[in-house]
């Protein structure tokens, strides 16, 4: 029982993290934001091809 209510914490804290970097990156694409700020937060952009 201890480790799924571990497993649904750490879950739980991958998703707000991801929600937050989401509007991170949308702010950013709105130029609302700059790009130092996404890399303090430790997100990288994929280079296109």
């Amino acid at each position: 029982m201890k480790n799924i209510t571990k497993d649904k914490k750490t879950i739980l804290e991958s998703v707000t993290k991801m929600v937050a970097d989401k509007n991170a990156v949308r702010l950013f694409l709105k130029g609302k934001s700059s790009i130092e700020t996404l890399k303090e937060k430790g997100i990288t952009l994929a280079k296109p091809l």
